[in-house]
């Protein structure tokens, strides 16, 4: 939806001002209440009216005062009109029209929650393996630099039915919430068991102590990343000592 600015405001008072003033002198020239209004509605909009120009008196000061006014209101409105048109040409995302159709059709992806470097860099690997990734976020930038990443993303709450029915959840391989916020984590992993209650929910955490609680709101695998790589960077120094 467009948002009017102050100064098409402005401009869209004026020509209403103009339009009732002009209509006012061309109907004191002997016109009716409708032709005046017509003929001033179609002098604005900068067609011809009427039909021949014969019909019109141009020596009658009215109708000359009204045709100026009409002209001058024919700018403001060609202006204004370009102005919000412009505005929802510039305001309409067709790569994410495109991206709603391609939502009604996918199906065995993995959705990847929030946009961030751990789950870029998991979508990347999912992709290599000819798996589709689908990302949350509720930050637009965000979403646009998944988009501009080459990967599917939607904006929204993660932690909202809608949002999750839009991801397609319950077509879904599995849901991954990596939030640095055990909470956000949990009350994804809930609303994503409601919305396809058959999907695998991987999650981070942040707290060991919060693992039972995670395990019983439905995650299928908990992982501490600090504690994966404690474990790697150990395996690496006993494999090479």
């Amino acid at each position: 939806m467009v948002k009017l600015r102050a100064v098409q405001i402005i401009s869209v008072i004026l020509i209403f001002v103009i339009f009732i003033v002009s209509t006012a002198l061309v109907a004191s020239a002997n016109y009716t209440i409708l032709a005046a209004s017509l003929f001033t509605m179609m002098n604005i909009i900068g067609a011809t009216f009427p039909p021949s120009a014969s019909l019109v008196d141009a020596k009658n000061p009215l109708i000359l005062f009204s045709l100026t006014l009409a002209g001058i209101a024919n700018v403001i409105f060609t202006i204004t009109f370009a102005t919000i048109f412009y505005q929802l040409l510039v305001g309409i995302d067709v790569r994410y029209v495109l991206l709603k159709q391609r939502l009604r059709t996918v199906s065995s992806h993995v959705v990847l929650t929030p946009i961030n470097s751990m789950s870029l860099e998991l979508a990347r690997k999912l992709k290599e393996n000819r798996t589709q990734p689908l990302l949350i976020d509720e930050n637009k930038y965000e979403v646009r630099r998944a988009h501009r990443a080459g990967f599917l993303a939607i904006h929204g709450n993660p932690a909202e039915q809608d949002t999750l029915r839009e991801a397609r959840v319950d077509h879904a391989l599995a849901l991954c919430t990596l939030y640095d916020d055990d909470i956000k984590n949990t009350l994804v992993t809930i609303e994503a068991r409601r919305g396809g209650r058959q999907i695998r929910v991987l999650t981070r955490i942040k707290h060991v102590e919060d693992i039972p609680k995670m395990e019983r709101s439905g995650a299928r695998r908990v992982i501490l990343p600090e504690a994966a790589v404690g474990i790697e960077l150990g395996d690496f120094l006993l494999a090479n000592s």
